[in-house]
Formats: structure tokens, sequence, C-alpha cells
């Protein structure tokens, strides 16, 4: 698209630049100099990493001629500077603009809350791929476009990222996108610009508070609100809420909702533990199997099954589709054998690794035993509250690396042990791979092992470098010899 046909709806204030730039044919819409080019609009937007505007030089440097901005750039005379005072706030629109409005071809939900809300999407996105749909997936796990997954990157999808993955997904003929939304993905605009089929909440807890990006409560609220507010036909919610003012008609699904989940236990079905419950809408009932333990199993089950019912599917179809949707790396079991399991999850918290642990618990008749480490340069706050719960509610730890990056992995494991008085309930072993065999060496019938981590990811960080590692093989591999 030509630049003043881009600019042309925009009432933004443009500095003159060679007529020549007027003729460049935008193909995309980007906020890291590193990818600006000659036939892009480079953002300059403000992230906690940095200010966008000291960027314009670099991206100028890659050929990059049309820019906008808070403010002049001190660029050459050549280049033109669009400026308005909030650009990010126009990012979404600039890039559904610049793409084609890819979102209309789409029928697209967007999800968001405080606990569940990747793990609902894939099971939506798992829900709906069992009844033959097309589907396009954009998690903090990474995005999935027709069966393809790529690992997300380190730095939070802005707003024309997400307007880049529904152009992806139109080309890839994807009839349905599911969008997680983050708190700062919020915060930061990413949800502008989208036409949402339905939009939901699954919960809404003080987490996630304090420091820039939320320093209040109201502060994260706020950003929670805003995919909430957005213009959708249907906003599901598990409980009312008395000041959210939104445009579409409000549906409360749970356990006295407009969409009831009661009866809620655990069953092992066909060999698989899971989670059962009763389903009820519009009076007619079904029982869902869900293969997923845990305090918020059947809520995320619920939350998945109400947006398969904005999608078009109907109460059995779903019901089938549940029991063949369990998240990828979230309670999942990998292996069992004579009475022993093995699980993967991602809780990276204190009280995250609380429920998962008190849930493995109803279903271990042996020990429960934990691999548990913690990233380097970053959450150090996590580290002993993470220690410490562990060997509260496990049976025995194993303290090992997890993506330790340039930080010394046994400083970090120090850390993690630093409040824990009795150290006969742990071993510390640098080496992951190390410490996932041994934990297998020492299963027992009966047994339970946690392997916390990155389920999706098939690499570890460390100094700098990406070395291939997979929990999911090493666990597989030392089952089978043991």
């Amino acid at each position: 698209m030509k630049v003043e046909k881009l600019f042309a709806p925009f009432d933004f204030t443009r500095s003159k630049g060679a007529l020549s730039v007027y003729d460049l044919n935008i193909k995309d819409v980007v906020t890291d100099p590193a990818d600006a080019a000659v036939n892009t609009v480079y953002v300059c937007v403000r992230t906690p990493i940095g200010d966008g505007h000291y960027g314009a030089a670099v991206a100028y440097a890659n050929g990059c001629r049309c820019f906008l901005a808070a403010r002049g750039l001190g660029l050459r005379e050549d280049a033109a500077v669009y400026t308005t005072e909030d650009p990010e706030a126009h990012l979404g629109a600039l890039a559904a603009r610049c793409f084609g409005y890819p979102a209309r071809s789409l029928t697209v939900f967007g999800i968001t809350g405080t606990h569940g809300k990747t793990s609902v999407a894939d099971t939506l996105a798992a829900t709906l791929r069992h009844a033959g749909k097309k589907i396009a997936l954009l998690t903090t796990d990474g995005t999935e476009i027709d069966g393809e997954f790529t690992l997300t990157s380190p730095v939070a999808p802005n707003a024309a990222d997400v307007q880049r993955m529904l152009r992806a997904a139109r080309r890839k003929r994807a009839e349905f996108a599911i969008i997680e939304f983050s708190a700062y993905m919020l915060a930061h605009h990413a949800e502008k610009s989208i036409p949402f089929a339905a939009v939901l909440l699954t919960d809404l807890a003080p987490r996630h508070i304090g420091g820039q990006m939320h320093p209040d409560f109201t502060s994260y609220w706020a950003a929670k609100k805003k995919l909430l507010l957005s213009p959708s036909p249907l906003v599901f919610l598990p409980e009312p809420i008395a000041d959210l003012d939104v445009k579409g008609r409000v549906v409360c699904y749970g356990d006295m909702g407009d969409i009831v989940a009661q009866n809620s236990r655990i069953l092992c079905e066909n060999g698989s533990l899971g989670t059962a419950f009763s389903f009820t809408y519009q009076k007619e009932t079904v029982e869902i199997f869900y293969p997923v333990i845990g305090d918020f199993a059947t809520r995320n089950a619920t939350a998945a099954a109400v947006l398969a019912l904005a999608a078009g599917l109907p109460l059995a179809e779903i019901a089938q589709g549940l029991s063949h949707a369990a998240p990828i790396g979230r309670m999942e079991c990998i292996y069992s054998n004579n009475g022993a399991r093995v699980f993967l999850d991602v809780a990276y918290e204190a009280e995250d690794l609380l429920g998962v642990l008190q849930s493995l618990r109803r279903v271990t008749r042996g020990r429960l035993c934990v691999v548990l480490g913690s990233v380097g340069g970053r959450a150090v706050h996590r580290r002993a509250p993470l220690g410490k719960t562990a060997v509260e509610h496990a049976d025995f730890v194993y303290f090992t690396a997890d993506d330790p990056g340039s930080e010394p992995v046994k400083r970090i494991i120090q850390e993690m042990v630093l409040e824990i008085e009795d150290a006969s309930r742990y071993l510390c072993i640098p080496s992951r791979r190390k410490a996932i065999l041994r934990a297998i060496e020492d299963l027992r019938t009966g047994d339970t092992l946690l392997v916390l981590g990155k389920a999706r990811d098939e690499s570890q960080l460390v100094m700098g470098a990406k070395e291939p590692f997979s929990d999911r093989e090493v666990v597989l591999k030392a089952a089978r010899r043991t």
C-alpha cells in the first residue's frame, strides 16, 4: 500500500519527505530497527527495554524512510516522519490497514485473565481442531498456524505482531484465530483493531503487581479490562462484575452462571487421569471428561467449552473434543508404568507450584518428587519461595538448571535452597539431564515425578547460547531403560 494511502485515515502531523517516499509500497509495520527496510514503516514505541525513538537512526540506515513517532527524529530531509502523541496506540490500526485487515476473514477469540489463559487457549484450539477446523493460535508459548508451531520470542507480542500473525493465519486459510492477551500486551494496545467474535476472562487475582508495569491492582485491572471493553458481541465472565460496562452481551460461566459446570471429580478413563464434570447449557447437559487434573481443570475446560459454543460446535462435539484436548506441558502425564507416573508442568511461581503439588498429592500412592530449577538473570525473588514450597509439599526435590543463561547454576540453586532447613529432603544436581535421569532412576511403584520447565521448548539457554535439550525426550528415553 502506498504511503499516503496507508496514512490517509489518521490525523497525524507530517514532516515533508522526498516525493519518492510516498511512492513506496509499504509491506510491513515494524518496531525493531533491525527489521526496518525500504518498504516498512518504523514506529517508535517505548518499552521497558528502551525508547524506540533512539533506534530511528538505525532504521534509517537500514533503508527505512517512513516513520511514526511522538516527536521529531532529526533524520535527513528525505525521511517522512508522521507524529502523534502516542504512536503505540495507533500501531494496531496502522498494521491492520497495511496488512489488509486480516482479522475480518477470521473468527477471532480473545482470552485474558490471571490464571489459565494458555491452558484455555490450547484446549479450545484442540477442541476446534478435533472438529476439523483450521486454527491459528497465539499464546505465551508461541504461535501455531495450521499445525506448525513457532516458539515465542523473549519480548511479548505487540499490536503489529498480533496483526502479522492474523495475516499469516489468513494466508493459511485458517477459520479461527485464538489469541491469549497478557496484561502487558493489553497495556500496550495489542488488542486494537481486531473484530472479536467473543472475549473471555478466566479469572482475576492480585498477581504480577508491583514495579513499572502494574504498580497496583487498579492498574492491572485497567489493562485486563481493555479486552473485555473491546467491540465484541459476546463477553464471557466467570462471575458478574459490577463496574464493567461492556458493549456486547455478558454470559457468565461456572458453578452458578448462565452456563454451568458442576459435580467435578477426578477419574481414570482408558488409563488416563483426568477431571470429569457435568456441563449444562440451555437445559441440555453433557458429561465431560477432560484429561487434566488440578484445581483449575474444570474452570479451564469450561472456559474452552463456552468459546467452542460461540464457535458453533454442538455440545456433544465439544464433549468429544475436550476428551482429547489436554494442553501440552500443563499437568501433562507423559509416562505411566507400573503405578509410577511422570508429569510435565510450567509452574514458575510458588503459588502455582503449590496448586500443582496439592493436585498431584491426591493421585499419588507413593512418593511425590520434583525436578526444579529457576531461570537465570531475572525473577531472583521467586527462587527461595519456589524451593521452600517444593520441599514442604513434595517428598523429595532435585534442584537443577533451567535456562541459567550467563548466571552460574550453582548460585541459582543456592538461592533456591536458602530457606530450607532439612537437607535430607533434596539433592542439588546442576546438570539438568543428570537430575532428570537420577529422578527417573529413583522412581518406584506408586511414585509421581513432576518435571517443571518448558515443555514445548527444546533448548536450554546457557551462556548466551541455546543448547538442544528436551525434558520430554530425556524423560522418555530414561524411562524406557528402567
